[in-house]
């Protein structure tokens, strides 16, 4: 890969890290969050959810660390069961989607893909998005009580400068935790790419896609995605403006890879443990599982409009 490429990707996560704890940590503490929640409450009401679920949701969408965890708080003070937070986790897709926006999709994908690839695999990824949102207003609908629950949000008590520095520590730390981490895994990747690790998968994926009319290349773009999905843009976009691949594969590819990376890497390897530090395990897993169904299940569809508009 390109080490302008790699370098450009890291200071781009560095600053939307950065920004998206400092604004969440402000509106939190500036006692704002309720006010801008507000529009949300009928979608929750639509699951059969709180209403005061709207300012996780809305908070999910700058960091979604934040958001869970004030259902996390939520669910302990007042015994909502597992049902009500696998509804929420679906439903609020879109949101925390926005919150990867500016982190991954925005300036990645349009950088790497071109702006009628990238924006298309945006699209594509808010639709799913917005399919897991309409599974989860139907599960809520099924599985969920009406329920009426109270939160107190921090009240505006404290010092504006005191707000302010504390809110610039907590981003500080975060952006370090998150750079370094991203820094290790793409030296990682970079040297499994030299190393040919990446060649081996992709011949052994080929042997399948190849039965489908796919290129050698749709298949080396699912091996990289199975463990970095930021590297596969990027190679991504080195096969598009080389011609070795077409947009219509390259979508596909990348979606492909997306549910794979999910359902055999994020959710077991990253999301669990997430999940598990906030709720109990059983309900941790049972995130995990709601997850993956619901890309399982939209992940076609998304190829299905591929193949219709392309």
């Amino acid at each position: 890969m390109d080490p302008l490429s790699i370098v450009y990707s890291v200071i781009t996560m560095a600053v939307a890290c950065f920004l998206g704890v400092f604004l969440a940590n402000l509106i939190l503490e500036f006692g704002l969050a309720n006010f801008f929640s507000k529009p949300l409450a009928p979608l929750m009401r639509s699951a059969n959810l709180p209403e005061i679920f709207s300012v996780p949701a809305m908070i999910s969408a700058i960091d979604v660390r934040g958001g869970l965890s004030i259902v996390g708080s939520l669910r302990e003070k007042n015994g909502i069961d597992d049902s009500t937070v696998v509804a929420y986790k679906l439903v609020t897709r879109p949101f925390s989607t926005v919150f990867f926006l500016f982190r991954y999709y925005l300036p990645i994908s349009l950088a790497a893909l071109g702006f009628f690839a990238g924006s298309a695999y945006i699209a594509l990824s808010f639709a799913s998005a917005f399919i897991c949102m309409l599974i989860g207003i139907f599960y809520g609908r099924l599985r969920v009580k009406k329920i009426e629950v109270n939160l107190e949000l921090p009240k505006n008590s404290k010092n504006r400068n005191d707000v302010i520095k504390s809110s610039l520590s907590s981003a500080i730390e975060m952006t370090k935790k998150v750079v370094s981490r991203y820094i290790v895994i793409t030296v990682l990747i970079t040297l499994l790419l030299f190393a040919g690790f990446f060649d081996l998968i992709s011949k052994t994926v080929d042997a399948y896609t190849k039965q489908f009319g796919f290129s050698s290349n749709f298949a080396v773009l699912i091996s990289i995605h199975l463990f970095s999905p930021m590297s596969s843009v990027l190679t991504a976009g080195e096969f598009l403006r080389n011609g070795l691949i077409s947009v219509k594969e390259c979508l596909i590819a990348l979606l492909i890879g997306r549910f794979l990376f999910i359902a055999i890497m994020d959710y077991p390897r990253h999301s669990l443990p997430f999940y598990a530090s906030i709720f109990p395990v059983k309900l941790a897993s049972k995130l995990v599982l709601a997850g993956i169904v619901s890309n399982a299940i939209a992940t076609p569809i998304l190829i299905a409009i591929v193949f219709l508009m392309l």
